[in-house]
């Protein structure tokens, strides 16, 4: 478990985290509240395997943090990256970023990408059985798969223009930041699946699936 410190974001807000070392903070209770309470607080302190200060750039995040975990990942082993905190600590803006300062998932999918390219298999060679598993076709089944998809109507999405490149994500990472693993098996083939996953009313939903266009059911 990683900590990042926020800077502060407008003049009157109050500090109450001071950095004691690369592994530990420690929580200060607020000038307000120490009035509220007749100064009686109790100052605690956390420990993370590391803690990332104000200074810390995208870039040196992402070294720290998320590199280890796709190169792990290219290795065949299992990753697990996600960010946890209040609204307004910054949890988009380590994630995703802004123009120039790309964060921690365009930056792994950038790596991923620049490393498995020449590897990757080609669609529909490797299925998703919807149940957290993987069925491998032959090479005359996964195009007979392609050619019946692309022939498929598929729903209008609401917004069509989002399936353009978004300029602003274009622009997350300067291409001297670009990276790649080293020593890629290149008796391996490689296949990338994305889902975006809304839970709503007890449901899940992938807003990224495909669904078949039925016109009996509304959109």
């Amino acid at each position: 478990v990683y900590c990042r410190v926020r800077p502060l974001g407008v003049e009157d807000e109050e500090c109450c985290i001071e950095v004691i070392s690369n592994t530990t903070i420690q929580l200060h209770a607020p000038d307000g509240l120490k009035a509220n309470r007749n100064g009686e607080f109790k100052e605690t302190q956390y420990s993370f395997q590391k803690v990332l200060g104000i200074k810390t750039s995208q870039m040196e995040l992402f070294q720290d943090i998320a590199k280890p975990l796709v190169d792990d990942l290219i290795h065949s082993k299992n990753g697990l990256l996600f960010t946890y905190g209040v609204t307004g600590s910054g949890k988009t803006f380590t994630m995703t970023g802004s123009p120039g300062q790309g964060g921690l998932l365009p930056r792994s999918l950038d790596m991923i990408f620049n490393s498995i390219g020449p590897y990757q298999a080609k669609r529909f060679v490797l299925k998703t059985d919807d149940k957290n598993g993987m069925e491998v076709q032959n090479q005359v089944d996964a195009l007979l798969e392609r050619q019946k998809r692309e022939n498929q109507p598929t729903t209008v999405p609401k917004t069509p223009s989002r399936q353009r490149l978004d300029p602003e994500f274009a622009d997350m990472i300067n291409p001297e930041e670009a990276c790649r693993v080293d020593e890629v098996d290149e008796d391996s083939s490689y296949s990338v699946f994305v889902s975006y996953i809304e839970i709503y009313n007890n449901y899940i939903y992938d807003l990224l699936e495909e669904a078949p266009y039925d016109p009996i059911k509304p959109k």
